[in-house]
């Protein structure tokens, strides 16, 4: 026993020094991050790294603001999007509301979406004046349904009030950052930048796909750290990197990845084999002391020729603006008010429910607390 709170003391100091070292390191200007010199260094200094985006990651638990997104496919006449939205969101809940956007070069109708930790309603203008409304739940709650039809206990399972209103206690409730957002905008949403794969985050990521340390370089002026990892069975040049930055709270700049397409695409101008090369960029704003949330980003997307040369595929464009974070949001701002004539489209149970039904479905299937329409 003494020897494991030793080895506890002795992480825990550990910690503190690694912290340290970065804040003496980035002190002053033109000082890169000093690589590790031996492989024990180097899995130490990587955990860490893991260890400090998992903290920085809570520094914005809450934000409220407008978003852009453009979309460009060269020479696909038919693939060209633009969006702006107002986002609001909290650790529980994101509502983000569409203004009328432009899709394949057809104008799309204003759009409501509602995610909470069971679902997401999607709320759909028309011409008429009627919306219509859809449900999807997640798959988070698909789990926790069938645990709470074997489970009589499922109580355990309810919110606690949080704001004069409630929120998960139960862990398998996770905040949004682990929640996905079931809509094919969800690039809209700048928090999905931090995702460079779906369904996980990025700390878990970088460590199941075994990346490391492997050098240390200025990216846009800032120092960061160059991680890689290159996956067995795939050809030489394949490869994922990523820089982080220890100034912004180690977010991450850039991150690249390059591999071989699996077949032809559907136009016949890639074949089978042909590199390619993702890459995101992204930059911050700093609010209050340490909550560094992205103000713009891009995705491209590029083909290698056999010279080497990238030849550009498309592009994805986001731009934040007038955001305030980590502010007080009143619950009711995630809930909506349903006409009483209103007819839901549950996509999970295949059927429509009048706006009494969902009410009583969603109270009873899901937990009480993540309700989405206002109280009478």
């Amino acid at each position: 026993m003494f020897l494991l709170k030793m080895k506890t003391i002795r992480f825990v100091i550990a910690s503190f020094v690694f912290f340290a070292c970065f804040a003496m390191a980035f002190a002053q200007e033109e000082t890169l991050p000093v690589l590790p010199q031996n492989a024990v260094d180097a899995e130490n200094d990587f955990n860490m790294i893991l260890l400090g985006m998992r903290n920085y990651d809570g520094a914005v638990l809450s934000g409220e603001g407008e978003c852009l997104y453009v979309f460009r496919q060269p020479g696909v006449s038919d693939t060209h999007s633009t969006y702006k939205a107002r986002l609001t969101f909290d650790p529980w809940h994101t509502r983000i509301e569409f203004e009328e956007g432009l899709f394949n070069n057809t104008y799309t109708p204003k759009t409501t979406i509602i995610l909470t930790p069971t679902g997401t309603l999607e709320i759909i203008a028309s011409e008429t004046g009627e919306p219509s409304y859809h449900f999807r739940r997640s798959l988070q709650a698909e789990n926790l349904l069938l645990k709470s039809r074997r489970n009589l206990q499922a109580e355990n399972l309810l919110l606690k009030s949080r704001r004069n209103s409630q929120r998960p206690e139960n862990a398998e409730l996770k905040s949004q950052k682990q929640t996905e957002l079931n809509t094919s905008r969800s690039w809209v949403d700048p928090r999905r930048w931090f995702r460079i794969v779906e369904r996980q985050d990025l700390p878990t990521y970088l460590k199941e796909r075994n990346f490391r340390i492997v050098n240390a370089e200025f990216f846009n002026g800032f120092p960061c750290y160059v991680l890689e990892a290159r996956q067995p069975n795939q050809p030489e040049d394949s490869f994922e990197r990523i820089w982080v930055s220890p100034e912004l709270g180690l977010r991450y700049l850039q991150y690249e990845s390059r591999s071989s397409s699996a077949t032809d695409s559907a136009d016949g101008n890639i074949k089978k084999g042909t590199p390619t090369l993702r890459r995101v960029r992204l930059s911050y704003g700093l609010y209050g002391e340490d909550a560094w949330f992205v103000t713009n980003g891009i995705a491209e997307t590029f083909r290698i020729d056999s010279d080497g040369a990238e030849h550009f595929i498309n592009r994805a464009i986001i731009e934040t603006q007038n955001f305030v974070v980590n502010h007080e949001i009143p619950y009711e701002v995630f809930t909506v008010d349903l006409p009483d004539n209103a007819t839901i489209q549950v996509e999970t149970e295949g059927k429509k429910l009048s706006r009494e039904e969902f009410r009583r479905w969603y109270g009873e299937i899901h937990h009480k607390g993540v309700k989405l329409i206002k109280d009478q």
